[in-house]
């Protein structure tokens, strides 16, 4: 058994909290090993000077994240890394409630909002159901069959990404598309570079498939050139993951320029680009997506999830000329292919301007939610594109992020601080909040007030012990 005792010195919040967060420190930096032995509660306990209770809820929340294992009679023992790239860990940690607080906006997913009934879908799949669905039940390639490459084209040709039919693959949603563009581009132990802070998702892949994650400087507009160079220079990245436009989760918007020069130094240094351009329909007129620069080494993937539907689970991987094949082993590996029916779903809708007009009705009401964003919050730290779904809120002395999600969370609006995303430590103090997810704006602006009443007013002491 080891004798480990938590530096708590600095550490704010629940006790407990301050003691898993501990613990997950110390695994992170190797003070801690997968099957060392953890101190009893009483043994802990005493040594900290707190109730058991303390203990046997700290080691509980360390359960939760995937920390610590164990058995009654047996112990409790260290299982490993913490699990903090995991989207789900970082959406579901839990914060302290008040007794009674009903939820009011759940602001940490970053769903589109639901709109009034549009009959398109329905439509369609009448329409799919009273023919002859054979050939729609059967195997097909991987890419996907031709006419919903043909589909798929012509929806990101809206995007400002001009591509034939042959470079384009159907997958399942945007994350999909990631996991088969990684799986092909990148070998176990390879470095990958995202922007500093990134989709935790991401982060996710990226463990699993063994990838060396590595942050590259940011600014107010995205992924900073000198600063990508210099990564490309120094550590022989293999490629380079990011979303210029509505950055996720800053929702910065990479300039026309700054895009040229990336891509120059992405080519110049053979730096695969794949770009993630899920939330660029809601952007009139946006720049020119950032792989349009990049001919050789850039690799766009879009999804209908935000803008038409989730549960539609169809996206595209818009790929050089000539390398399509390379990828059809990892579609293959994974799903084998996108289902036929909701592929043909989505052409249908594509075709008829459903798509189009659906993202529209979802581009307007980003847009009236931002505005209650801003009138909320504005003078207190909030930055956002004007149609984003989400937005970053900068927190000052003497708000932490994690107080402050567990401050917010207690009010009934949870939001995600900025550890979530963050792929190297920083000082920065930070939290997303998405506006999609409430059931409607009335909603969305009573939990926006009562997050800018936590802004203004000072953090709550919590009790040392529990």
């Amino acid at each position: 058994m080891t004798m480990w005792s938590p530096e708590l010195t600095g550490r704010t919040g629940p006790r407990y909290i301050a003691i898993a967060d501990a613990l997950a420190s110390d695994i992170e930096a190797g003070r801690l090993g997968a099957g060392d032995q953890l101190p009893t509660h009483r043994a802990l306990a005493d040594s900290l000077g707190v109730t058991v209770g303390t203990i046997t809820r700290a080691y509980a929340e360390a359960a939760r994240r995937g920390l610590v294992g164990g058995e009654v009679g047996r112990g409790t023992y260290v299982r490993g890394q913490p699990d903090r790239g995991n989207a789900l860990f970082a959406m579901s940690r839990k914060a302290e409630h008040r007794p009674n607080t009903p939820l009011i906006a759940d602001m940490r997913h970053n769903f589109a909002p639901r709109l009034a009934q549009d009959d398109s879908i329905n439509r369609a799949m009448t329409a799919i159901a009273a023919e002859n669905i054979e050939a729609l039940l059967a195997y097909q390639t991987h890419e996907g069959m031709r006419e919903h490459r043909a589909a798929g084209a012509e929806w990101v040709a809206m995007g400002g990404v001009a591509a034939e039919p042959e470079r384009l693959l159907v997958t399942c949603g945007g994350q999909h598309g990631t996991a088969v563009a990684f799986n092909t581009l990148l070998e176990p132990g390879d470095t990958l570079l995202t922007e500093a802070l990134t989709y935790p998702g991401v982060r996710t892949l990226a463990r699993m498939q063994r990838l060396r994650i590595q942050g590259v400087a940011m600014d107010s507009e995205g992924l900073i050139p000198e600063a990508f160079e210099a990564a490309c220079r120094q550590g022989s990245p293999r490629a380079l993951y990011c979303m210029p436009t509505m950055q996720n989760p800053t929702g910065t918007m990479m300039p026309v320029e700054r895009r040229r020069r990336i891509a120059d130094i992405a080519e110049r240094h053979g730096v695969a680009i794949i770009e993630d351009d899920v939330y660029g329909y809601l952007i009139d007129n946006a720049p020119p997506p950032l792989s349009t620069f990049a001919p050789t080494q850039g690799y766009y993937l879009t999804s209908l999830s935000k803008c038409i539907a989730p549960g539609l689970r169809i996206g595209y991987l818009v790929v050089p000329s000539g390398q399509s094949d390379r990828f059809l082993p990892a579609m293959q590996a994974t799903v084998w292919m996108a289902s036929p029916i909701l592929a043909e779903i989505a052409r249908r809708l594509i075709a008829d301007g459903s798509a189009h007009r659906m993202a529209e009705a979802r581009r307007q009401e980003a847009r009236a939610r931002q505005n209650l964003a801003r009138h909320a919050l504005g003078a207190l730290g909030w930055r956002a594109n004007p149609v984003g779904l989400h937005g970053w809120l900068r927190l000052s002395d003497p708000w932490r992020a994690d107080d402050f999600a567990i401050a917010a969370a207690a009010k009934g609006a949870p939001v995600t601080p900025i550890g979530a995303f963050a792929v190297t430590r920083t000082k920065e103090q930070a939290v997303r909040i998405c506006l999609g997810a409430a059931s409607d704006r009335a909603c969305l602006a009573r939990a926006l007030g009562e997050l800018a009443g936590l802004l203004v007013a000072a953090p709550e002491p919590y009790l040392s012990v529990v």
